[in-house]
């Protein structure tokens, strides 16, 4: 995945306070590079492409993590207690719990799933828990994750109402498309096409996490409305994760299969407070990844992509 807004990196270190991890998450291949991670994992490493989990450990640790992962049999845990490089390059004290799996009905096929936290915020654990389990205790089943199917006048509303409730509100709006089901579809069953699709959407809603909703446009073709991720780091991160997630569980449908997709983002208030012409550069933007060959994300900025024309209206 590729994207065209490469200079966000230069300016992580004003959001150094951002990367504390807790609850991190990461998939790795025999070669120990990461498959798929979660936000607080992206938040933390940075998002390089093909980094190897081994370039975020401390040198004398790495000899300790190989031969713990080495020695694993599949379905076994084990814990150990390492320091990992932060994005700013400073090292944390952090728990991983190591667990070796296989993918079913394939050859060379064993994986790790990390859990790693800091040790440092694992205090915090438990009063972030019983906070977490108080808002999903008052949370209204409208604002609960949806899969909306007329996905227009449901997002718009859902932005509307966060606007007017919230006079600091952030919003982005995510248009995501599968750039090579038409590949998938010819040469497999329904069956497994509706294995796609429900991994795409269970995936996006997950990582949505009551925070905003998903509609589906038509086939294979979605919108996301999703609330405080605005910052580039955030977005990035959360654009990653479902990215790769989805990509790694489509492996268990098809290991050949590479799914790709062509994202395009706007932002509110970032890019104007009228959410019609939000929507306009939002279409722009995908249509210029689509230009570029696919298989890339463009978060829409004037300064790069242009002011919308009247002849792009």
């Amino acid at each position: 995945m590729i994207s065209d807004n490469h200079n966000a990196y230069n300016n992580y270190n004003n959001y150094i306070d951002e990367y504390e991890l807790t609850n991190g998450y990461a998939v790795v291949d025999r070669n120990f590079s990461i498959v798929t991670a979660n936000e607080p994992m992206y938040l933390f490493l940075g998002m390089s492409k093909h980094y190897s989990i081994m370039d975020a450990i401390h040198q004398v640790d790495i000899d300790d993590f190989i031969d713990v992962a080495n020695s694993l049999r599949p379905e076994i845990k084990k814990s150990m207690c390492i320091r990992m490089r932060r994005i700013d390059n400073s090292y944390r004290w952090v728990i991983v719990d190591i667990e070796k799996k296989v993918i079913p009905n394939t050859d060379s096929s064993e994986y790790l799933e990390l859990h790693i936290s800091d040790v440092l915020v694992i205090r915090e654990l438990n009063k972030k828990l019983q906070q977490q389990i108080k808002a999903f205790k008052n949370e209204t089943a409208e604002n609960r994750n949806l899969l909306i199917m007329q996905p227009e006048p449901a997002i718009k509303e859902f932005c509307i109402k966060n606007i007017e409730s919230d006079n600091n509100c952030q919003l982005s709006l995510i248009y995501l498309e599968v750039d090579n089901i038409e590949q998938f579809k010819a040469t497999h069953t329904d069956d497994e096409c509706h294995r796609i699709t429900y991994v795409i959407e269970d995936t996006i809603l997950k990582a949505i996490d009551n925070r905003g909703v998903l509609g589906r446009m038509n086939d294979f073709k979605y919108i996301i409305a999703i609330k405080n991720i605005n910052k580039e780091v955030k977005l990035r991160a959360f654009l990653e994760h479902i990215r790769t997630q989805i990509s790694w569980h489509c492996k268990f449908i098809d290991s050949s299969y590479n799914i790709e997709f062509s994202i395009g983002i706007g932002r509110y208030p970032d890019n104007g407070k009228d959410l019609d012409l939000i929507k306009k550069k939002i279409q722009k933007a995908i249509n210029m990844a689509r230009s570029k060959g696919g298989n890339r994300y463009i978060i829409y900025k004037e300064f790069l992509h242009g002011e919308i024309e009247d002849s792009d209206k």
